[in-house]
Protein backbone atom coordinates (compact mmCIF):
# COMPACT_ATOMS: atom_id res chain seq x y z
CA UNK A 1 0.00 0.00 0.00
CA UNK A 2 2.89 2.39 0.95
CA UNK A 3 4.71 2.32 -2.52
CA UNK A 4 1.37 2.89 -4.22
CA UNK A 5 1.01 5.93 -2.59
CA UNK A 6 4.61 6.79 -3.23
CA UNK A 7 4.25 5.99 -6.73
CA UNK A 8 1.24 7.77 -6.51
CA UNK A 9 2.49 10.92 -4.71
CA UNK A 10 5.43 10.58 -7.58
CA UNK A 11 3.57 10.63 -10.42
CA UNK A 12 1.22 13.85 -8.99
CA UNK A 13 4.26 15.91 -8.55
CA UNK A 14 5.56 15.23 -11.87
CA UNK A 15 2.06 16.15 -13.75
CA UNK A 16 1.81 19.50 -12.11
CA UNK A 17 5.64 19.97 -12.78
CA UNK A 18 4.85 19.12 -16.50
CA UNK A 19 1.56 21.46 -16.02
CA UNK A 20 3.32 24.27 -14.60
CA UNK A 21 5.64 23.78 -17.74
CA UNK A 22 3.40 24.07 -20.05
CA UNK A 23 1.33 26.88 -18.67
CA UNK A 24 4.08 28.94 -18.04
CA UNK A 25 6.02 28.26 -21.60
CA UNK A 26 9.45 27.78 -19.21
CA UNK A 27 11.74 25.19 -20.34
CA UNK A 28 12.85 24.76 -17.07
CA UNK A 29 9.76 23.56 -15.80
CA UNK A 30 9.83 21.02 -18.36
CA UNK A 31 13.47 20.14 -17.48
CA UNK A 32 12.34 18.76 -14.50
CA UNK A 33 9.37 16.99 -16.07
CA UNK A 34 11.39 15.27 -18.32
CA UNK A 35 13.99 14.37 -15.61
CA UNK A 36 11.17 12.81 -13.68
CA UNK A 37 9.68 11.20 -16.14
CA UNK A 38 13.15 9.00 -17.06
CA UNK A 39 13.41 8.32 -13.78
CA UNK A 40 10.03 7.55 -13.41
CA UNK A 41 10.46 5.26 -16.62
CA UNK A 42 13.93 3.46 -14.95
CA UNK A 43 12.45 2.84 -11.91
CA UNK A 44 8.90 1.12 -13.79
CA UNK A 45 11.31 -1.25 -16.31
CA UNK A 46 13.08 -2.61 -12.84
CA UNK A 47 9.68 -3.20 -11.84
CA UNK A 48 8.53 -5.04 -14.84
CA UNK A 49 11.83 -6.68 -15.02
CA UNK A 50 11.39 -7.89 -11.22
CA UNK A 51 7.94 -9.26 -12.01
CA UNK A 52 8.45 -11.73 -14.35
CA UNK A 53 12.19 -12.42 -13.08
CA UNK A 54 10.67 -13.33 -9.85
CA UNK A 55 7.62 -15.69 -11.34
CA UNK A 56 9.43 -18.85 -10.54
CA UNK A 57 10.05 -17.93 -6.99
CA UNK A 58 6.28 -16.86 -6.31
CA UNK A 59 5.15 -20.34 -7.60
CA UNK A 60 7.84 -21.64 -5.23
CA UNK A 61 6.82 -20.02 -2.21
CA UNK A 62 3.05 -20.94 -3.02
CA UNK A 63 3.46 -24.74 -3.60
CA UNK A 64 5.50 -24.70 -0.72
CA UNK A 65 3.14 -23.00 1.70
CA UNK A 66 0.36 -25.27 -0.13
CA UNK A 67 2.43 -28.40 0.69
CA UNK A 68 3.09 -27.27 4.20
CA UNK A 69 -0.75 -26.26 5.00
CA UNK A 70 -1.69 -29.63 3.54
CA UNK A 71 0.67 -32.01 6.35
CA UNK A 72 -0.91 -29.18 9.10
CA UNK A 73 -4.04 -28.79 8.25
CA UNK A 74 -6.55 -29.27 11.14
CA UNK A 75 -3.76 -28.47 13.79
CA UNK A 76 -4.34 -25.88 16.52
CA UNK A 77 -2.04 -23.71 18.63
CA UNK A 78 0.44 -21.98 16.11
CA UNK A 79 -0.26 -24.24 13.48
CA UNK A 80 -3.34 -23.08 13.10
CA UNK A 81 -2.41 -20.23 9.99
CA UNK A 82 -1.95 -23.49 7.64
CA UNK A 83 -5.95 -24.73 8.25
CA UNK A 84 -6.81 -20.95 7.91
CA UNK A 85 -4.58 -20.03 4.66
CA UNK A 86 -5.93 -23.52 3.25
CA UNK A 87 -9.60 -22.56 3.91
CA UNK A 88 -8.94 -19.49 2.29
CA UNK A 89 -8.26 -20.62 -0.93
CA UNK A 90 -10.77 -23.69 -0.89
CA UNK A 91 -13.55 -20.75 -0.50
CA UNK A 92 -11.98 -17.79 -2.69
CA UNK A 93 -10.35 -20.20 -5.48
CA UNK A 94 -13.35 -22.70 -5.36
CA UNK A 95 -10.99 -26.29 -5.24
CA UNK A 96 -10.19 -28.41 -2.61
CA UNK A 97 -6.87 -29.97 -1.55
CA UNK A 98 -3.40 -28.63 -3.28
CA UNK A 99 -3.26 -31.20 -6.03
CA UNK A 100 -7.45 -32.61 -5.56
CA UNK A 101 -9.85 -33.41 -2.39
CA UNK A 102 -8.26 -36.95 -2.67
CA UNK A 103 -5.18 -35.81 -0.61
CA UNK A 104 -7.34 -35.35 2.43
CA UNK A 105 -8.05 -38.93 2.11
CA UNK A 106 -4.54 -40.02 2.08
CA UNK A 107 -0.96 -39.31 4.15
CA UNK A 108 -0.24 -36.23 1.84
CA UNK A 109 -2.54 -34.89 4.53
CA UNK A 110 -1.22 -37.38 7.44
CA UNK A 111 -2.60 -34.72 10.22
CA UNK A 112 -6.42 -34.67 8.86
CA UNK A 113 -5.82 -38.03 7.92
CA UNK A 114 -5.11 -39.88 11.07
CA UNK A 115 -7.18 -37.84 12.96
CA UNK A 116 -10.32 -38.05 10.81
CA UNK A 117 -10.67 -41.72 10.16
CA UNK A 118 -13.73 -43.07 12.01
CA UNK A 119 -13.00 -46.14 12.69
CA UNK A 120 -16.43 -46.97 14.41
CA UNK A 121 -18.45 -46.40 11.14
CA UNK A 122 -16.67 -48.98 9.01
CA UNK A 123 -13.08 -46.57 8.40
CA UNK A 124 -15.14 -43.61 6.88
CA UNK A 125 -13.19 -40.57 5.88
CA UNK A 126 -14.01 -36.90 5.92
CA UNK A 127 -13.29 -33.89 3.97
CA UNK A 128 -12.95 -30.19 5.46
CA UNK A 129 -16.64 -27.99 5.43
CA UNK A 130 -14.61 -25.57 3.24
CA UNK A 131 -14.73 -28.33 0.23
CA UNK A 132 -18.29 -28.07 0.04
CA UNK A 133 -19.47 -26.05 -2.76
CA UNK A 134 -22.46 -24.72 0.01
CA UNK A 135 -20.01 -24.55 2.92
CA UNK A 136 -22.23 -25.31 6.49
CA UNK A 137 -20.78 -27.28 9.32
CA UNK A 138 -20.34 -30.72 9.14
CA UNK A 139 -20.94 -31.13 5.81
CA UNK A 140 -17.67 -33.06 4.76
CA UNK A 141 -18.09 -35.50 7.56
CA UNK A 142 -18.02 -39.01 6.71
CA UNK A 143 -18.52 -38.46 3.16
CA UNK A 144 -16.44 -41.82 1.85
CA UNK A 145 -15.81 -45.20 2.98
CA UNK A 146 -12.56 -46.82 2.71
CA UNK A 147 -13.05 -48.10 -0.70
CA UNK A 148 -13.86 -44.56 -2.57
CA UNK A 149 -14.08 -44.25 -5.66
CA UNK A 150 -12.01 -41.26 -6.86
CA UNK A 151 -13.84 -40.93 -10.62
CA UNK A 152 -16.81 -40.36 -8.93
CA UNK A 153 -16.25 -37.93 -6.43
CA UNK A 154 -19.83 -36.83 -4.49
CA UNK A 155 -21.68 -33.77 -6.47
CA UNK A 156 -21.58 -31.92 -2.89
CA UNK A 157 -17.79 -30.74 -2.99
CA UNK A 158 -15.10 -29.01 -4.95
CA UNK A 159 -13.08 -31.14 -7.22
CA UNK A 160 -10.32 -29.11 -8.56
CA UNK A 161 -7.07 -29.00 -7.70
CA UNK A 162 -6.17 -25.69 -5.71
CA UNK A 163 -2.69 -26.07 -7.22
CA UNK A 164 -3.52 -25.89 -10.53
CA UNK A 165 -6.02 -22.82 -10.51
CA UNK A 166 -4.15 -21.01 -8.15
CA UNK A 167 -0.99 -20.94 -10.52
CA UNK A 168 -3.30 -20.28 -13.58
CA UNK A 169 -4.53 -17.54 -11.60
CA UNK A 170 -1.17 -15.69 -10.54
CA UNK A 171 -0.24 -16.48 -14.40
CA UNK A 172 -3.30 -14.43 -15.16
CA UNK A 173 -2.37 -11.22 -12.94
CA UNK A 174 1.32 -11.16 -13.97
CA UNK A 175 1.11 -11.51 -17.49
CA UNK A 176 -2.19 -8.40 -16.84
CA UNK A 177 0.32 -6.81 -14.64
CA UNK A 178 3.19 -6.96 -16.78
CA UNK A 179 1.16 -5.90 -19.59
CA UNK A 180 -0.82 -2.69 -18.14
CA UNK A 181 3.07 -1.69 -16.87
CA UNK A 182 4.14 -1.57 -20.37
CA UNK A 183 1.14 0.40 -21.71
CA UNK A 184 1.73 2.64 -18.92
CA UNK A 185 5.71 3.03 -19.99
CA UNK A 186 4.64 3.48 -24.11
CA UNK A 187 3.05 6.24 -22.98
CA UNK A 188 5.27 7.63 -20.73
CA UNK A 189 7.56 7.32 -23.64
CA UNK A 190 5.35 9.43 -26.28
CA UNK A 191 4.89 11.80 -23.47
CA UNK A 192 8.73 12.01 -23.24
CA UNK A 193 9.11 12.79 -27.04
CA UNK A 194 6.32 15.48 -26.72
CA UNK A 195 8.21 16.95 -23.88
CA UNK A 196 11.49 17.35 -25.75
CA UNK A 197 9.38 19.11 -28.97
CA UNK A 198 8.24 21.46 -26.42
CA UNK A 199 11.25 21.83 -24.63
CA UNK A 200 13.01 22.94 -28.09
CA UNK A 201 10.18 25.10 -28.88
CA UNK A 202 9.99 26.68 -25.87
CA UNK A 203 14.16 27.25 -25.20
CA UNK A 204 14.04 29.12 -28.70
CA UNK A 205 11.69 30.91 -27.80
CA UNK A 206 13.05 31.81 -24.91
CA UNK A 207 16.24 32.69 -26.66
CA UNK A 208 14.94 34.72 -29.42
CA UNK A 209 13.24 36.59 -26.96
CA UNK A 210 16.64 37.03 -24.50
CA UNK A 211 18.64 38.58 -27.91
CA UNK A 212 15.49 40.78 -28.86
CA UNK A 213 15.87 42.49 -25.48
CA UNK A 214 19.89 42.46 -25.97
CA UNK A 215 19.33 44.14 -29.16
CA UNK A 216 16.68 46.47 -27.75
CA UNK A 217 19.02 47.42 -25.06
CA UNK A 218 21.94 47.83 -27.34
CA UNK A 219 20.15 50.09 -29.36
CA UNK A 220 18.60 52.07 -26.33
CA UNK A 221 22.15 52.73 -25.03
CA UNK A 222 23.57 54.22 -28.43
CA UNK A 223 20.96 55.97 -28.71
CA UNK A 224 21.28 57.92 -25.39
CA UNK A 225 24.58 57.92 -26.25
CA UNK A 226 23.72 60.26 -29.39
CA UNK A 227 21.48 62.21 -27.77
CA UNK A 228 24.47 62.88 -24.97
CA UNK A 229 26.61 64.08 -27.89
CA UNK A 230 24.16 66.20 -29.93
CA UNK A 231 23.85 67.83 -26.51
CA UNK A 232 27.60 68.46 -25.75
CA UNK A 233 27.88 69.72 -29.59
CA UNK A 234 25.18 72.70 -28.69
CA UNK A 235 26.84 73.67 -25.89
CA UNK A 236 30.25 73.65 -27.83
Amino acid sequence: MLVLVVIGSVLVVTALIGFCGVFRKQSLFLSGFLAAMIITLLAQFAAVVILFTSNGACHYYIHDGMKYSMLFYGKAGINQKYTDAMDYIHKKVDCCGQYGWEEFLSTNASNWYSNNLDVNSYFAQSLPDTCCKEYKEGCGKNLFSTYHDPKNPPATIRTDACWEKTNDLLQFWLLLAGFMALVFMFIQVVAVFLNVVLQKRYKEHEDYHLQTHKVATVKEAKDKMAVKQNTYSTAV
